[in-house]
């Protein structure tokens, strides 16, 4: 699967991210035994709105807690900035094409729309806790630069050719693919769901997309706050793509990325159950479009546990003059 000297991984934007040499990156057996107690609860007044940058993510990284939130019977949100539409690998896989067209992008996203509203109904989780924003896979890091106000054109997607989200995704009136309109759309659905808890991928994580996400969020919070400055939210961060990590090994229980902090809170725990593991597999292998060309990748985040961090409060402001988001 993996080269014992080199870790490859492919990610949903269809770039491919070469870890550093395993042998520098393995973790000490019993540390990796001796999982933190700190963990993350959940109640019946949790009210979770958890950012996808594609879908997917949302199981990836949360797959275990959204079981526990729904035994809780807390309330969720889920909403998805892209519909993943430009996995060129995907699209290749799934349209047997070996050139996409704008219509074979255009249905890919589509397909894994249906792909997510499976897998949140088998968590048990109905239509009203899913928004599809429909913004572009593989833009969101553009979008807090350039692309950010109506004082340039909006960033147009290289896939799908389009400019601006379908009718039904549109939330905001006028909406199309600049930061500024996805910012003022994070913030309406906060503003509306009112949750207790966000979970919303770390700044460090090396997809860019995801990586945007975070600065998305925290600027839309800070939309929010000036709004309601009495409003407070518990922020949780999740991360998965991270060099090589979490195949340096096939291990029951996932360790922390080596090399990177678990935030204010440090690293917080959550153990999956054996059936809730199943499940976990189960509702992954709804990802079809995603199981047909990195099925080892999505296997590789249902094992025992899930992970995830608290940051300090964020003091984001967008735009930037450069993502920090692009090295990746």
């Amino acid at each position: 699967m993996l080269s014992r000297s080199l870790g490859i991984i492919a990610l949903s934007s269809g770039a491919v991210l070469i870890a550093l040499p395993i042998d520098a990156q393995k973790h000490d057996s019993q540390q990796t035994a001796r999982l933190p107690a700190a963990t993350v609860s959940v109640g019946p007044t949790t009210r979770m709105l958890l950012i996808a940058p594609h879908p997917d993510d949302e199981v990836l990284a949360a797959g275990g807690l959204l079981q526990h939130l729904r035994a809780a019977r807390g309330a969720l949100r889920v909403v998805y900035l892209t519909d993943g539409e430009g996995y060129r690998e995907g699209v290749q896989a799934e349209e047997h094409v070996r050139a996409p067209t704008v219509s074979d992008y255009r249905a890919y996203g589509h397909q894994r729309e249906h792909e997510a509203r499976a897998a949140l109904r088998l968590l048990g989780f109905g239509a009203g806790s899913i928004t599809f924003l429909g913004f572009p896979n593989g833009g969101l890091s553009r979008m807090m630069t350039k692309y950010w106000s109506e004082r340039r054109r909006a960033y147009r997607s290289p896939y799908t050719k389009l400019d601006r989200p379908s009718k039904s995704e549109i939330l905001v009136p006028d909406t199309e693919f600049r930061g500024e309109d996805l910012s003022e759309e994070l913030a309406q659905i906060i503003d509306d769901f009112s949750p207790t808890v966000i979970v919303v991928p770390r700044k460090e994580d090396q997809h860019a997309d995801h990586c945007a996400a975070w600065f998305f969020l925290a600027d839309a919070l800070g939309d929010v706050r000036r709004a309601h400055p009495d409003f407070d939210v518990d922020l949780l961060n999740y991360i998965i793509h991270y060099y090589s990590w979490p195949f340096e090994d096939d291990a029951p229980r996932i360790p922390p990325p080596e090399g990177l902090s678990g935030g204010v809170s440090g690293w917080l725990n959550v153990p999956l159950s054996a059936a809730e593991r199943k499940t976990k597999r189960e509702v992954l292998a709804l990802y079809k479009s995603q199981m047909d060309v990195m099925g080892w990748f999505l296997n590789g985040f249902a094992r025992r546990n899930e992970w995830f961090s608290r940051p300090a409060p964020p003091h984001v402001a967008l735009p930037l003059r450069r993502s920090p988001c692009d090295a990746f």
